[in-house]
């Protein structure tokens, strides 16, 4: 009975409960899209320990009858699920992020986003590298993407250059287009917070770069910023700091081989030599700290102590239903190698979106950015000349201004130092403010309007004091403004429409309208009556001078694009845009530059649809033209220049004009006809994967400056001429080698080729021999590279004994060959040298190994088939009080064959040629990710610490600071640093 009675209570519980569960049940339906806000037909609903299920239809909507308590699960194939609550309303749309994986990865291309899988252009995408102590964005591009070369010197807050596919122009510009969230950017990279950025993407033929017309020739680079992923709110702290020393000291002369220099140079005069009267031989400062033992080594004296970078950047960032936020501030204080070489840059971003109702968002990316240059820079022209026996201080204790008594060519490194004063300070406020309009009569169909103004603003000014120890005024200061304002209104319709299971089109048109302004207004003051207050009061001046300018950039432009599906494996894209600049001339105001793409991914078909090897397999052909507007304002006209006389002793100052270049009423763009042949694949289950590409361009009506003869009243124009071709291959590829429950060892390998050629120049041919005239006079060779050298070749150094010394020759000097056999050197025996400023062969290695949450990366970096001049080596007055690099030299004890002697006569006025092939071990970093479980307890969401090597070591003959940079100049021969860095990652 008891028992019966027990039974009777449970089931009428029960029954209780699904009449609750009824009651409470109720239907629930929504739409199911990607990342890209595309339809996901076919994903699947599930709810949780339940049977209840759905399938979302061709336009991704689904119904499901749930109760408020259910968890639904949303799954769809290549996208990670997502569980949610069902809750109480009678709407619930769900977005799916893709999977990590290569096959469903989401890249940028320009105005929306696209499924990997589905790209038909050579985009190639590239993470930021948070590891390593890099303070631009651009040094993730570094040795990282085929066919992308960036370089600079390693000072503080430089941009370097970045060249995508080797080199276009002769005269306009040869950087890409930054495009930064979907908006075109005119400053520089170095402004922008590396640790704001989510991704790059790197546009390298036209089909994906005819988006952006007539400023893409040169490819464009899209950056984009981070957002909110999460409901929890995240707060995520960065810090490092480092320590700097010289990567490489360029070899100067030691005090004793300074010493042997000067007895060299005298015997190879036949004057006397003799040890051990080295003292009378130099100057009477230089004796007196000869005999002291006293010695000055410009690296002791003109670097500073504390060279290297302390960075704290501090982000929050998450995201509701409506809304979308991330917001960072950061600091860096980076000190460069050189004395006052430094870099303090603070910046701010705000990126929030809110959406306000289904069909309406609104939103904005901010950023500001200030950069602190302030500090001056000893002389570098000064600090490889510098004597080991020189003065560098008066008795007073004050820099002198020569350290060497009698010696004026060159001065003391430290006197600019010590008595100039600076500021250099550069500002960035960059804003999108946007508003997207989901059309609701027309499912798929959406309106953008992005309203993005840019101000720059840098101040840079400049005082001097008085140098006591001269008798004349040396007091001066000045002041220098320059203000930047850009603006840009775009347009932006979008039909993104998946037709059926078979077909699905998407469709971009815009409209836009950009001007760019520049003014500049600086004040001079000398022969100040007093120095105390530097610039803030130049009115203290004797003599002041005041200079300003202007100039703007106006320009409009149309575009439509469209992206065809076929069955999601043959796909095709069309773009065409029409542009109109204020730069050219009056009959080419307008461009327009179509672009087609087809692709065909082989691996859907039936005879590779279930390959055990091959996952993915895509073929892609490309043709268009993109155009290059890279020239300043006004060149199309003919513009007046002014110049100051006065007429006799004591005259008044008149001021004169004269014409500076004559106008071109047909100056057009250059543009840019490119073919590209693309292989994306994926094997083994994504084990390997990669892409290789055959690139063609020809640029054509090149903007060059052209010299005119001065009978003509003008000394040059600006005219289109000339054709540049750019030809090459791009192989990426990507492996696990290793992959098991604890371990896992990943490879990537860059490697790219380019040949750039000119092609014509200005269809001469003067020596009437049937070839087109080369332009010697540029260097501009028919044929060959823009950058090619064209000299003498080396031959070795003539001999004590050898009988082929020609006239006026001795043994010591410099042989050249006789290229064309007639036994005479002549202008006709200067042949190519080889090619500089880009290598032939590029390539990159990186491994990265993972034990449970220790992570090793080493990346390597690698160029060659490239040199370059270095007028440094057999240059330069050796008899003088000056140092110079130790680059060896032709004695009659020491019988170099490379090197000439100290007073060979460069009769031929040759240069000497270096090769700049290199393999960096660039970055190297060690982390350490704690387990999970240790971070419950503690109550945070990562934590991650990590030591860093950065250009650890270089492989390389040059002689220089570097070779990746390759200057060759004095003043320019920064050493580039090696620098070892220790930070954390901290996330709550």
């Amino acid at each position: 009975m008891k028992r019966n009675y027990c039974l009777m209570v449970l089931m009428l519980l029960l029954q209780w409960a699904q009449l609750y569960a009824q009651q409470g049940a109720a239907a629930i339906k929504g739409t199911i899209t990607n990342e890209l806000g595309e339809p996901l037909s076919g994903a699947t609903i599930t709810v949780a320990g339940k049977n209840g299920s759905a399938i979302a239809d061709n336009n991704g909507i689904y119904a499901l009858t749930v109760s408020p308590q259910d968890t639904l699960i949303f799954s769809a194939t290549g996208y990670e699920e997502k569980r949610v609550l069902a809750g109480t309303g009678p709407t619930l749309d769900v977005n799916l992020v893709p999977a990590n994986n290569n096959l469903d990865g989401v890249v940028v291309i320009g105005y929306g986003k696209q499924s990997r899988k589905f790209v038909t252009g050579a985009v190639s995408k590239t993470e930021i590298v948070k590891d390593v102590p890099n303070t631009s964005i651009t040094q993730s591009l570094r040795g990282r993407v085929a066919g992308v070369q960036f370089t600079d010197n390693g000072r503080p807050g430089q941009n370097g250059t970045i060249l995508i596919r080797g080199p276009r122009s002769l005269s306009a510009g040869n950087n890409p287009l930054i495009v930064v969230d979907g908006i075109i950017y005119n400053g520089v990279l170095s402004d922008i917070n590396p640790n704001d950025i989510e991704s790059m993407e790197v546009l390298k033929d036209a089909s994906a770069a005819a988006i952006y017309g007539s400023r893409a020739a040169n490819g464009v680079i899209l950056i984009s910023s981070r957002r909110g992923t999460t409901e929890k709110p995240t707060i995520n702290v960065n810090t490092f700091t480092s320590v700097s020393s010289p990567g490489y000291k360029i070899k100067l002369l030691t005090p004793e081989r300074y010493v042997q220099k000067i007895l060299d140079a005298r015997k190879e005069l036949g004057q006397e030599a003799d040890p051990t009267k080295i003292a009378s031989y130099l100057a009477p400062n230089e004796a007196e700290n000869y005999l002291a033992g006293r010695t000055v080594d410009p690296y002791d004296i003109a670097t500073q102590d504390g060279a290297g970078i302390r960075s704290i950047d501090i982000n929050m960032a998450g995201k509701t239903q409506r809304t979308n936020y991330f917001i960072s501030a950061s600091f860096n204080d980076e000190k460069g190698i050189i004395l006052n070489d430094r870099q303090k840059r603070t910046t701010f971003r705000v990126n929030l979106e809110n959406k306000i109702t289904n069909w309406f968002t609104v939103g904005t990316n901010t950023m500001y950015g200030r950069r602190d240059f302030s500090g001056v820079l000893p002389n570098m022209d000064n600090f490889y000349q510098l004597s080991p026996y020189g003065s560098l201080y008066n008795e007073d204790g004050s820099a002198r201004q020569f350290v060497v008594d009698g010696e004026t060519v060159a001065g003391n490194p430290l006197y600019a130092p010590y008595y100039r004063s600076n500021q250099r300070i550069q500002n960035n406020l960059f804003a999108n403010f946007y508003g997207i309009v989901q059309l609701p009569f027309v499912q798929g169909l959406s309106y953008r309007i992005n309203i993005s103004p840019n101000i720059r603003w840098i101040n840079a000014y400049d005082a001097t004091r008085q140098d006591t120890s001269l008798g004349n005024n040396t007091k001066s200061a000045s002041k220098s403004n320059t203000n930047y304002y850009d603006w840009m209104i775009e347009n932006i319709l979008t039909y993104n429409k998946k037709i059926n299971r078979a077909n699905h089109i998407d469709v971009t048109l815009l409209y836009s309208r950009n001007a760019q302004f520049v003014e500049a207004t600086g004040a001079n003051a000398s022969l100040l009556s007093s120095d105390v207050l530097g610039w803030n009061n130049l009115g203290l001046g004797e003599t002041q001078t005041v200079s300003s300018s202007s100039s703007k950039i106006q320009g409009v432009s149309y575009m439509g694009r469209v992206n065809y599906r076929l069955l999601d494996k043959y796909l095709a894209t069309f773009t065409i845009r029409r542009d109109g600049s204020s730069v050219f001339s009056a009959n080419h105001k307008y461009a327009v530059l179509p672009s087609g793409a087809l692709s065909w991914i082989a691996s859907e078909e039936g005879f590779l649809k279930n390959s055990p090897v091959v996952d993915l397999l895509k073929l892609r052909l490309s043709y268009g033209a993109v155009g290059n507007q890279a020239i300043s304002a006004y060149q199309s006209l003919s513009k007046i220049g002014t110049q100051r006389y006065v007429y006799g002793d004591g005259g008044t100052t008149s001021l004169a004009y004269y014409p500076m270049n004559m106008a071109n009423s047909d100056l057009k763009w250059e543009t840019t006809y490119s073919t590209n042949i693309g292989v994306d694949f994926e094997l083994l289950k994504g084990r390997i994967g990669g892409t290789i590409e055959y690139y063609h361009m020809k640029t054509k009506d090149l903007l060059v400056t052209r010299d005119l003869p001065r009978m003509t009243g003008f000394t040059s124009v600006w005219t289109n001429l000339g054709q540049v071709d750019n030809s090459g291959i791009e192989i990426t590829l990507n492996t696990s080698n290793i992959q098991t429950k604890n371990f896992e060892w990943r490879s990537s390998i860059t490697f790219s080729s380019n040949k750039n050629r000119i092609v014509h120049l200005y269809g001469s041919d003067t020596d009437g021999d049937g070839k087109e005239d080369d332009d010697i006079g540029n260097r501009w060779f028919i044929g060959q590279p823009i950058y090619s050298y064209f000299d003498y070749v080396f031959d070795g150094i003539y001999q004590e004994g050898d009988t082929d010394i020609p006239a006026g020759y001795k043994p010591g000097y410099v042989r050249v060959k006789d290229i064309d056999g007639d036994g005479v050197i002549t202008a006709d025996d200067r042949t190519i040298i080889g090619q500089g400023q880009q290598p032939k062969i590029r390539w990159g290695l990186l491994n990265d190994f993972s034990y449970k949450g220790l992570t090793l990366s080493v990346f390597l970096n690698g160029m060659s088939g490239w040199i370059s001049d270095f007028g440094l080596i057999g240059r330069g007055p050796v008899e003088r009080s000056l140092n110079f690099i130790d680059y060896g030299w032709w004695t009659s004890e020491n019988k170099s064959n490379t090197r000439p002697s100290l007073f060979h006569e460069n009769k031929y006025g040759h240069n000497y040629y270096l090769s700049r092939n290199f393999v960096r071990i660039q970055d190297v970093a060690l982390s350490y990710n704690f387990p999970r479980a240790l971070l419950d307890r503690v109550k945070v969401a990562n934590l991650k610490v990590f030591v860093a090597a950065k250009n650890l070591y270089t492989f390389t003959n040059w002689i220089g600071a570097d070779p990746e940079s390759g200057q060759t100049s004095r003043d320019n021969l920064y050493p580039m640093p090696r620098t070892i860095s220790v930070g954390l990652n901290l996330g709550f």
